[in-house]
């Protein structure tokens, strides 16, 4: 039972450890302005935003609650490449903070990011500047599991983070 409970204390100790470097790789700054949400997703004869704007639209990523990411956790398809840069820290805080009540989280995360190939996640992706490359890569690291290393999507996912980093165009 001590291994036990040291492992936890230690697993617990590493995913604070990781949501405080997520914070400091992207750091607070205004939050973006209208719009946030990709106009096909306004249009009359689209789904709509979901209540994405009225969510997340002048709120710093620090403020939103983890159970509020959880509901609206869709935004992140719907956000302008600006606005899915500043709110992805929130994403990822959250899932790490409710990790069974966020678990389809990190696999939009990982998904979103296996998908940097595709000219729209590209122009959300190439946004991230090294450092938080960095942590995002730890945090893919952290939350992959196997049906994520089965499929590829893990090491897709940190190729697109290689490809930041390095100031890749988009193919």
């Amino acid at each position: 039972m001590y291994f036990c409970d040291r492992f936890v204390a230690e697993l617990i100790r590493h995913l604070v450890t990781l949501i405080a470097r997520i914070e400091q790789a992207f750091r607070i700054s205004p939050p973006p302005v209208a719009p946030i949400v990709e106009a096909a997703y306004l249009r009359p004869d689209a789904q709509g935003d979901e209540g994405a704007t009225e969510a997340f639209l002048g709120k710093s990523w620090k403020s939103l609650s983890a159970d509020l990411l959880v509901y609206h956790r869709s935004a992140m398809y719907m956000f302008t490449p600006r606005a899915h840069h500043y709110y992805f820290p929130a994403f990822m805080s959250a899932a790490l903070e409710l990790r069974s009540e966020a678990e389809d989280i990190p696999d939009l995360i990982i998904y979103h990011l296996s998908s940097h190939h595709d000219s729209y996640w590209w122009a959300r992706i190439r946004l991230f500047d090294r450092p938080q490359c960095d942590v995002i890569a730890e945090f893919v690291g952290v939350v992959s599991d196997e049906i994520h290393g089965e499929s590829g999507e893990s090491i897709r996912a940190l190729a697109a983070l290689e490809r930041a980093r390095q100031g890749a165009q988009p193919r």
